[in-house]
């Protein structure tokens, strides 16, 4: 189980979501992506973004593009979205506080890149 899961019981309340991770959308949810290096301390946190896609399938184009990119393997999750784009950032917000605290240093990728990972037709 990738290390920021294994995190998780200390903040479920606080995004409950993220323990969530089965299941295709039944509509295009907001949600965001969530790398890990726990060997590094270092997480990716990408933009919000709207998909129908499969967790998994985001996850491992995810994964291709960060190895690919950076010679690197990162473990991904995509957890289950949110019907509403402001829920979707603040759990986000939340995440990243949190791994702030936990000493991992935090980058993101951005719109763009999100946008050229998962495709228009995710």
């Amino acid at each position: 189980m990738p290390f920021f899961v294994r995190r998780l019981p200390s903040c479920a309340l606080a995004f409950p979501i993220l323990l969530v991770f089965a299941g295709a959308a039944d509509a295009r949810d907001w949600r965001f992506c969530i790398g890990v290096a726990a060997a590094s301390h270092e997480t990716i946190i990408t933009d919000i973004f709207s998909s129908p896609a499969e967790g998994g399938r985001l996850e491992r184009r995810f994964e291709a593009y960060y190895r690919g990119r950076n010679g690197r393997a990162l473990t991904f999750q995509c957890p289950r979205g949110y019907d509403d784009r402001v829920a979707a950032l603040t759990a986000q917000t939340e995440a990243l506080q949190f791994d702030r605290q936990m000493g991992f240093a935090v980058s993101n990728l951005n719109a763009a890149e999100v946008a050229a990972i998962i495709g228009p037709a995710s």
